[in-house]
Parts: C-alpha cells; structure tokens; sequence
C-alpha cells in the first residue's frame, strides 16, 4: 500500500530546497571535494532494496526547476525558479518503490522515495541546502504530529524529520509515519524517505538507505574503491 497524499505533501516542495539543521558538517574534518555530473548513477537502485520491492511505474523521471518549484505561486514561484538559477541546479532525479507483498503494510518500512539534484559546484547546493532549512521548519510548524529526528550525519550535512498520518486499511485508520532524511555531499542534494506503520516505523530504515546512497555518490565520484563503506574516506587528509 502506498501513502501518495502524505508523499505529495511533504516531498515535492522539497525536491530541490532540501534542509541543513542538526550534524552540520562531516565530525570537523575537512569536506572532500565532490562533482557528480550523472544524476541517475547515484540515486537508489532497485538493488538496493529488499527483495520483494519494486519500481514504482512510471516514477522515475528526471525533475525540472519548474517541477521543483510546484509548490510555489506568483512572486514565491519566480523567487523559487531564480534561487535555482543563481545556485546553479542542472538536473534532478526521483524514484519509488513499493513491497510487493499483500502484507507488507504489517511489517513495516512498504514505501521508498529517493530524490537527488545536482549543481554546477559545491558552493551552489550548500546555499540551496541551507536556503532549505527555514523553508523545512516552517513547513513542519505547520503540519501537526511531525517533527525534526537526530541521526548521525550523512555526507557533509544533514536532517531528518517524521511525519505521521492515517491510512485506512479494511475499514481502520490505521496511524503511518515518514521518516525522511535529507544530505548534501558535494554538489548533490538528496532525499530519501521511508513510509511503515507508525507502530513499526523508524527513521533508520531512511537513515540506512542514505548511507547507502552517499556511498554510492563517493564511488561515482572515485573517492572510495567499489566495496568500501562511505565512513572509508568521509575526510581530506589534513
């Protein structure tokens, strides 16, 4: 079962503005330089997921600033399209997937979004990054039973958040939650977002995932061999 309100809601405003809060920085090393140019070779693959995951049709697509900016009108649309601009966005990717198992909605994590943008230089996704954060706090301010999650930074920073709604399953609302994590390594941006029961849900599922997705962004960019762990090379050597 998918939860599309709830994902609608909460991820498109925030495909590109993605928020930096708590674990700002990489444990005070000094931050590798990193530039991705292909945007689909770091996002989450279906190999990454439990086996009886699959792609949800037709939601993997390549995202525009207009895109990016759906959730925005008038002036907030322009300041929206011009900020993309000025920092530099190229391209941005998202993918879902779903378990495929009739019950999978009792055992918890059921749904998986992934969404990465890329800029021209590092200095322009920090300023989005950090653009994001006011935007996400205001945001969750007013959306009730959500709230910002401490995790262990992600790539050179980064926040998570959960967000907990209903979904009626055989006549019941039954209580499911978001759990969502944002980073930035280099000059991309990243999303991941995990939907479960609220009984089952956890932000490590999210958190697990983003780690997985920031090693592959450190193998793209050669920075780590094909078998290593992000956590093998996170600093510059002093």
């Amino acid at each position: 079962m998918r939860l599309p309100f709830l994902l609608t809601i909460l991820l498109l405003p925030f495909l590109i503005l993605l928020a930096a809060c708590a674990g700002d920085g990489d444990g005070g090393g000094q931050e590798q330089s990193v530039l991705i140019e292909d945007v689909e070779a770091i996002t989450l693959q279906i190999g990454d997921m439990p086996m009886d995951f699959v792609e949800v049709e037709s939601s993997a697509t390549h995202i525009t600033d207009s895109e990016s900016c759906a959730g925005a009108e008038g002036a907030e649309l322009d300041e929206c399209l011009s900020n993309l601009k000025e920092w530099g966005r190229t391209d941005g990717y998202q993918v879902e997937y779903v378990s495929s198992d009739p019950t999978a909605f009792y055992g918890g994590t059921y749904d998986v979004f992934s969404a990465v943008s890329i800029y021209q230089d590092q200095e322009g996704a920090i300023a989005a990054f950090r653009d994001g954060k006011d935007r996400l706090q205001k945001e969750l301010a007013q959306l009730e039973d959500s709230n910002l999650v401490e995790i262990p930074t992600v790539g050179g920073e980064s926040v998570a958040f959960v967000a907990t709604t209903s979904q009626e399953v055989s006549g019941r609302d039954i209580p499911v939650s978001l759990n969502v994590v944002d980073f930035r390594r280099g000059n991309v941006l990243a999303r991941i977002g995990t939907t479960a029961p609220t009984a089952l849900a956890s932000v490590d599922d999210a958190l697990s995932l983003a780690q997985v997705m920031d090693g592959r962004i450190l193998r793209v960019a050669g920075l780590i061999s094909p078998t290593a762990s992000p956590s093998a090379s996170a600093t510059a050597t002093p």
